[in-house]
């Protein structure tokens, strides 16, 4: 778990600041050397583009909007593989690439992403060849420690080859990914082996705040944000949870108190515009982990009144009304959706039925873990009760990794397909802000939990038994 840990965690590093006036960058895209039908592109915070070859077997892809910019693209077929890339404006980068050591960038550019080529794949080179079985804390933590100053000195080691702005923007990135991952770290071996967090907490740890800077032009690079948002609150609230004694403790304070209080020190620590991102961030938390949306309507008044600007006011507005019609209770959204054999449907198909939710995608590892893991002894539990029905509702973009995922994990139940992510029309009617994400529909077709448990958790069941006997 704490190297599939490490693999997540390099997927969203590499997205740079974004700046400057709206320009156009080009990539040429030459695979002739495998037999690859289509590709995948993605920019940061923009959507998936599925890029088909030109006539010439090549795919070329022109990107307008703010630059710099950083670019994943990659190929599920014949196998799984994935480049990141970076992108001033005018650039016209030429990548001749079987996705692996035959990799050549040529054009505006090249030098730019032979150095970012070059410390990602050390990077995952040095994770796959990595095995945390048996190793001390320290020995756990010095390697990872290593791999991202490896990144780090192969960066510094040819600044004089790349550009102001991307060495600029990599070293943000590559030193928040760093004391993102010092940070997480104790928190991923706690899990991974079992041990008591407040036991393996390594020297300084608690001092790791002073390496943080609090800069606002730097809100435009991803892994800086990311960090802001999630890692450092994170620390802050284990941190204070340290000093009362309960760090280790799962039943000392609820989720809800958890985030309420990292939004406290978010608001004492934090200043800004960070502080206010940062506290919308919390804000939105909190909508996803209550039971009751409403008890968070005064601290998100209080933001509001104190922190907000008109366009994170009337966002989180939105986000709150939209989150009360989803209580339970409240009648689900219609929707009609097909299933694998291209049949139409609905909620309303399972009328007098208590139906389990299952929110997913093939390239979720979390999702993909509970369905060979959990699925199959949630199922076995109600394999009698025909009033119980499993619906999967995948946000894939692509039917044919959709299919191959259900295949490959021999999922049983009834499965749908709603592409584009969260943003698809029925991740957004649920309002669905990351997968996997459970939801359990009453027998009277009505909302009974909005945030169900995992199928791996014990309380599963006992939540669809009171499903069950509700009247």
């Amino acid at each position: 778990m704490i190297k599939k840990t490490i693999v997540m965690i390099i997927l969203c590093l590499y997205a740079g600041i974004t700046f400057g006036q709206k320009k156009e960058a080009t990539i040429v895209v030459d695979m002739a050397s495998s037999k690859i039908d289509s590709m995948w592109i993605v920019a940061a915070d923009e959507e998936v583009i599925m890029a088909k070859p030109d006539k010439e077997g090549k795919y070329v892809h022109t990107f307008t909007g703010n630059f710099p910019k950083s670019i994943r693209m990659g190929i599920d077929a014949p196998k799984k593989a994935q480049m990141f890339l970076f992108l001033e404006e005018g650039n016209r980068l030429n990548i001749q690439t079987d996705f692996g050591e035959q990799t050549v960038f040529t054009g505006t550019g090249a030098e730019n992403n032979r150095v970012l080529f070059k410390y990602m794949s050390a990077y995952i080179d040095a994770n796959n060849k990595a095995d945390a079985k048996g190793m001390s804390p320290q020995q756990y933590y010095a390697m990872g420690h290593a791999m991202d100053q490896q990144s780090i000195d192969i960066l510094e080691a040819n600044k004089q080859k790349v550009t102001p702005v991307f060495y600029s923007s990599q070293s943000v990135t590559l030193k928040y990914q760093k004391l993102g991952n010092q940070i997480m770290m104790p928190y991923y071996y706690s899990l991974g082996f079992g041990k008591k967090m407040s036991e393996i907490i390594p020297e300084g740890y608690w001092d790791l705040d002073k390496q943080v800077e609090m800069k606002e032009e730097w809100l435009s690079n991803d892994t800086y944000k990311g960090f802001i948002r999630g890692n450092f609150p994170a620390f802050l609230g284990w941190r204070e949870l340290f000093k009362q004694g309960i760090l280790d403790s799962t039943t000392a304070i609820s989720m809800e108190k958890k985030s309420v209080q990292r939004y406290r020190l978010v608001e004492k620590y934090y200043t800004g515009k960070i502080r206010s991102m940062a506290l919308n961030t919390q804000i939105n938390t909190l909508f996803q982990t209550v039971k009751n949306v409403e008890t968070v309507k005064p601290l998100m008044d209080e933001y509001i009144a104190k922190y907000a600007d008109s366009e994170d006011a009337k966002s989180l507005q939105a986000t709150y009304k939209k989150i009360l019609t989803l209580a339970a209770g409240k009648t689900p959204p219609f929707f009609v959706l097909k299933d694998e054999q291209g049949k139409d449907v609905t909620l309303k198909d399972f009328a007098g039925k208590v139906v389990y939710m299952d929110f997913w995608a093939s390239w979720c590892t979390p999702c993909r873990y509970e369905m060979k893991n959990g699925s199959p002894k949630l199922h076995e539990k109600f394999k009698e009760n025909k009033d119980v029905v499993f619906l999967y509702i995948s946000v894939d973009d692509r039917a044919d990794l959709w299919k191959k995922a259900i295949a490959d994990d021999k999922i049983q139940g009834i499965h749908l397909l709603s592409k584009g992510g969260m943003k698809s029309p029925v991740g957004k009617a649920f309002n669905i802000q990351g997968i996997p994400r459970y939801i359990i529909i009453g027998k009277d077709g009505k909302i009974f939990d909005n945030d169900a448990p995992r199928p791996s958790e014990d309380k599963t069941p006992v939540r669809i038994n009171e499903a069950l006997s509700a009247k």
